[in-house]
């Protein structure tokens, strides 16, 4: 973290909610795209977006600067997140899908995804939901399993289970396209 950040967080843990607002202004961004990609409903994802940037203000007290800043609103972000979707609104929601926003790659207006393309995109959107999400980090968004086990709130080892049960399972339901 830069000097900068440090001090406005630090202005921020003291009360200070004009260095808060610099703070959302610095991430809000990549929050709202995170809760946006996780949410698939943009209604939906504003009003996390906004539950996340509260949670961090009443929060704030608890960062003790033992990892970046982001990680700490990312992981905030993810679980108000999944604890939404598993939660009353569950109806209303998409899972994660590789379709929107994922890999450019895979969007609806790419004339050039292959039937091979859609088989996987398939499989990957069949995926149990945790196995999903950290298959995706890995793959798609380039994550380390170290940073997705911190963002997720998860043991390495957790991680990496879910991402070899995720592995075997895609290479059962893809066999046919290998």
């Amino acid at each position: 973290m830069d000097e900068k950040t440090v001090a406005l967080i630090r202005a921020a843990q003291s009360g200070d909610q004009r260095a808060f607002h610099e703070l959302v202004a610095m991430y809000d961004g990549r929050i709202m795209a995170l809760t946006l990609q996780l949410l698939k409903n943009k209604e939906d994802a504003e009003d996390i977006y906004q539950e996340v940037f509260i949670k961090a203000w009443r929060n704030l007290s608890s960062f003790e600067f033992k990892s970046d800043f982001y990680t700490w609103l990312y992981r905030i972000a993810a679980n108000t997140c999944f604890s939404y979707r598993s939660g009353r609104h569950r109806h209303h929601l998409e899972n994660i899908s590789l379709e929107e926003g994922y890999h450019d790659a895979y969007n609806e207006e790419n004339p050039d995804r292959s039937e091979q393309q859609q088989h996987i995109i398939d499989a990957v959107n069949e995926l149990p939901q945790k196995q999903k999400t950290v298959f995706v980090m890995r793959y798609y968004q380039g994550h380390k399993l170290g940073d997705i086990a911190t963002l997720l709130g998860l043991t390495t080892g957790t991680v990496k289970r879910y991402l070899h049960r995720a592995t075997l399972k895609l290479r059962k339901d893809l066999a046919a396209y290998a």
